[in-house]
């Protein structure tokens, strides 16, 4: 059916809200940002809230300065757009995972394990990023792509790809790419703007994991862990550690990078990354959680070392799966 019921929905309504998940990251915020500007060039009233700031790295964006943070909703709108968010639980704006009503939901999201909680669901398990289904949608709704709804979706694309490095990076993403950047948009910039301004804190705390990574006997799991001590000790926060789990990812011989994220006292979060043996989003479903098949992630309750050992044998009970599946294969 593909976007007929999100485009009768925009056409027949005029008031939208437009929210994505907690901690958002440059696929969440660079699509809430192009489906705002959509919506305004077809002259409709749009609200963007988030629970959490915007991160600094992607503060340049156009209309990131118009996001506002909240935590909780009116039902003063027509419509509420959730994107990039596989969870309802996930959604700041949702009080314990409980839905408005109305406004009605229209989910809009990529990943694999999205659980179709709006009212309108349009979930693409194939496309690269959300960035990539808001890009037709625009498409769809004969919108042309100005200058400031490419930097938002280009934003999306380079992120959700790693830079055009990950398995998700294919011709038609980089034909989209191409279309993007001949509005004038200047990708040196953006990934400047992106990657390339740390502050002193953040680099602190990475040389502080990294001193710490573990990797396990055989080599092929890697992890670290960042506790509040290693905010304190560094004066940073959670925004701060984006993209770590890419440094364990990246050695060689590991097949599976996991992330332990203190979130409050006995509770962390895990955050799971794939060279491509493993199906990290089996790992995360054990723990009730989701993602994609190379990068996915859960929230774990108890001690630190109870959480480490639950996770990394499940880690190691699926890598082992997988190489005897493989010796199966080949015997």
């Amino acid at each position: 059916m593909g976007f007929e019921k999100v485009t009768k929905c925009i056409k027949e309504n005029k008031r939208f809200l437009i929210t994505t998940h907690i901690n958002p990251e440059g696929d969440a915020i660079g699509s809430e940002i192009a489906l705002a500007l959509i919506l305004k060039k077809l002259g409709k009233s749009v609200v963007v809230c988030n629970t959490d700031p915007v991160p600094r790295n992607l503060q340049f964006l156009p209309y990131s300065k118009k996001i506002k943070q909240a935590k909780e909703i009116n039902n003063r709108f027509d419509a509420m757009f959730v994107l990039d968010c596989g969870s309802k639980d996930r959604v700041g704006l949702f009080k314990n995972g409980a839905m408005p009503s109305p406004p009605p939901i229209v989910n809009i999201d990529h990943h694999i394990t999205n659980e179709k909680f709006g009212y309108i669901n349009y979930i693409d398990a194939k496309a690269t990023a959300t960035g990539d289904i808001i890009y037709r949608l625009a498409k769809a709704l004969k919108i042309k792509i100005d200058k400031n709804i490419a930097t938002a979706i280009y934003t999306t694309l380079l992120t959700e790809t790693g830079s055009f490095r990950y398995s998700n990076t294919n011709s038609g993403i980089l034909r989209i790419s191409a279309e993007l950047i001949d509005t004038g948009l200047n990708p040196w910039r953006i990934g400047q703007q992106i990657y390339e301004t740390n502050t002193f804190q953040r680099l602190k705390l990475l040389g502080m994991l990294l001193d710490e990574m573990e990797i396990d006997g055989t080599g092929k799991i890697a992890c670290v862990t960042i506790t509040s001590a290693h905010y304190a000790a560094t004066n940073t926060t959670a925004e701060d550690v984006e993209d770590f789990i890419n440094f364990p990812r990246s050695i060689k011989g590991v097949e599976t990078a996991i992330l332990f994220r203190e979130s409050e006292e006995d509770l962390y979060k895990i955050s799971f990354r794939s060279r491509g043996t493993i199906d990290v989003t089996r790992l995360a479903l054990k723990f009730g959680g989701g993602g994609h098949k190379y990068a996915a992630g859960c929230t774990v309750k108890g001690s630190l070392d109870e959480v480490k050992e639950k996770v990394l044998q499940a880690a190691v009970d699926e890598l082992e799966k997988v190489t005897a599946k493989k010796q199966r294969m080949t015997a």
